[in-house]
């Protein structure tokens, strides 16, 4: 195994860069933890989310003795791994042959995806409340709330209306790259580049963030799955994606309704009331039906054709967006 030099390198390994490959470094993260990262520029792409997920579904079906899980993000996947029983050497080499086996990420095919749709209600009443607790207590100036809501700054940061931001929401599909910062939030991401919306996050960020709100920071969209902190610029609720009493027979294997590689369509709900029944069902009776199906295949060949059928349009919001965020004030 190459060690790069300088004392305090905390890179274990690299493999070059190919012509269809970022290249992958291998960082040590502690005792027991190996982090892979794509590429040393932090770039987001949704591509390297594809093959940190085949990669992973590689390393899962050898059954590595001594590999206790796999945490993927969206550019990055860390391995916890008992060094007692497992190398860390052993383990590079396992990856960087399951590295070997991925050639250009247009021919990456990943199966037993899931699609959830998600019931989401715009502008509920417990999304006002953080923000008015934010206003009250952290920031009274902050540009990002208009009429005690996040959602007039998105349309004016994106260069579009209320409707087209709640338009754009429902209408792409959301990748998950993985979950993280809290248990059980995912990284959602839009699938369809038109309603890529992107936004600067809270500064300072917030104390309190109610359950199941939904929030977006970059392009990036989150899910809280439990009361917290949190920064994102909040815009709706949906329902709850996380249970520890685990009543409800979607959290039987675990608290966390989401895994990496899921698909999020959120449904627009006309009431709140509606919204606040589902959660009593959840939480009390453990009686709704989440909708979820089984998507068998993703395939990045396909979804690069979609990509470049939509480019024009995609183009031409990028070029919206990119003339209001020059004007918009700065947070």
């Amino acid at each position: 195994m190459k060690v790069t030099e300088g004392k305090y390198n905390v890179i274990l390994d690299t493999m070059p860069a190919t012509e269809t490959r970022k290249e992958v470094l291998f960082r040590c993260a502690g005792d027991g933890f190996l982090q892979v990262e794509y590429g040393r520029e932090q770039v987001l792409d949704i591509f390297d989310s594809f093959r940190v997920q085949a990669v992973t579904d590689r390393i899962k079906s050898m059954h590595i003795k001594g590999l206790l899980e796999t945490v993927p993000g969206l550019r990055t996947n860390l391995y916890h791994f008992d060094p007692a029983v497992l190398s860390i050497s052993k383990l590079i080499g396992a990856i960087k042959e399951c590295e070997g086996d991925v050639k250009g990420v247009e021919d990456v095919v990943l199966t037993e995806l899931r699609i959830f749709e998600m019931p989401i209600f715009f502008e509920d009443s417990e999304t006002k409340k953080a923000i008015e607790k934010y206003v009250r207590e952290i920031r009274s100036d902050a540009p990002y709330v208009i009429d005690g809501y996040n959602i007039k700054w998105l349309a004016k940061y994106n260069g579009i209306s209320v409707s087209e931001v709640k338009e754009k929401i429902i209408t792409t599909q959301w990748w998950n790259s993985g979950c993280g910062f809290w248990p059980g939030l995912p990284f959602l991401w839009p699938l369809d580049p038109r309603c890529a919306i992107s936004t600067p996050k809270f500064n300072p960020p917030r104390t309190w963030t109610p359950e199941a709100t939904v929030g977006i920071g970059g392009q990036c969209v989150a899910i809280y799955s439990t009361p917290s902190g949190g920064g994102y610029q909040l815009f709706g609720r949906t329902i709850p994606i996380f249970q520890f009493s685990q009543k409800h027979k979607m959290f039987k294997e675990s608290p966390v309704l989401f895994r990496p590689k899921d698909i999020v369509q959120f449904v627009p709900i006309d009431s709140e009331e509606t919204l606040l029944e589902i959660h009593r069902l959840v939480h009390q009776e453990g009686k709704y039906d989440y909708k979820v199906i089984t998507y068998e295949m993703f395939s990045a060949r396909k979804y690069l054709d979609f990509l470049a059928s939509v480019k024009e349009e995609a183009d031409e919001f990028k070029r919206k967006q990119a003339q209001a965020m020059a004007t918009a004030p700065r947070v």
